[in-house]
């Protein structure tokens, strides 16, 4: 089943760079792609789609970044959670989601965490430290001074995957979409090497049809043979009572059952 990706970027602090990360990456992904914009806020909620807002506010950058559908997230942390998942749900369609706000990355699981430390390399603030420490990429302005111990503490285990915003955005940011489709493709491939190929459905497809009931313990049993079922009817069984597979691996090994020729490990 497909799945959109979700990249989420937070800053060490407010005019880090966090909004100018997020419109050259946006422009680069297109018209396919949504974004988020969370601000925080003391008491109310809202979620608006396109807000209208003067041009150099970020919702406006990231529209004539070329995005395709922008949400403005306004809600205090105490709702967030709920709130950022009604946004994600409105931006279904979209092929992924570039969300910008710190907040966010405390509620979501995003595939890919990047951390914007602009100009201020110094001791982060335990709300930033949080972020850095979740983060997939890092990027920063400045250099970051080898001889300050307590720099080097903060960013060494992001290390592997540190960007330098120089003068040459452009390149920058095209490096920054590599390594994020490079990360996306990797995700997809470790997925999909446990779910059912599309030449494996087809065969599931020729196979004698699975009558399931409200009671998928019944049809295991019923179509167990010497208390072992084939693999691509356990499947069948999953597929059409709604099961996730590892839940239908369970039931068997309660039942006793041994589920054969299972060479992907759905179960």
């Amino acid at each position: 089943m497909y799945r959109q990706t979700v990249i989420c970027i937070g800053g060490a602090h407010s005019g880090c760079g966090k909004t100018t990360v997020a419109e050259n990456l946006l422009r680069l992904l297109g018209s396919s792609w949504g974004a988020i914009k969370y601000t925080k806020t003391a008491f109310y909620t809202s979620v608006q789609r396109n807000p209208e807002a003067p041009e150099n506010k970020d919702t406006s950058r990231f529209r004539r970044a070329g995005t395709g559908d922008v949400l403005w997230v306004q809600s205090p942390d105490t709702g967030l959670e709920e709130t950022i998942d009604m946004a994600l749900n409105l931006l279904a369609h979209c092929e992924g989601i570039v969300v910008e706000g710190n907040s966010p990355i405390e509620f979501l699981s995003p595939d890919i965490v990047i951390f914007v430390s602009g100009k201020d390399t110094g001791r982060l603030k335990p709300s930033a430290l949080r972020i850095l420490k979740k983060a997939d990429i890092v990027i920063y302005q400045d250099e970051i001074p080898s001889s300050d111990p307590s720099n080097r503490e903060q960013f060494e285990p992001c290390m592997d995957e540190i960007i330098h915003l120089g003068i040459k955005e452009r390149a920058c940011f095209h490096k920054l979409k590599a390594i994020i489709m490079n990360k996306t493709e990797k995700r997809d491939t470790a997925e999909t090497s446990v779910n059912v190929t599309n030449e494996e459905r087809s065969n599931i497809e020729t196979n004698p049809p699975v009558k399931t009931g409200s009671n998928p313990g019944e049809e295991l049993l019923k179509h167990t043979k010497d208390k072992r079922i084939p693999c691509k009817t356990a499947r069948k069984i999953a597929e059409q009572t709604g099961l996730p597979y590892h839940e239908i691996g369970k039931l068997a090994d309660e039942l006793n059952i041994k589920i054969t020729d299972c060479e992907l490990g759905c179960f």
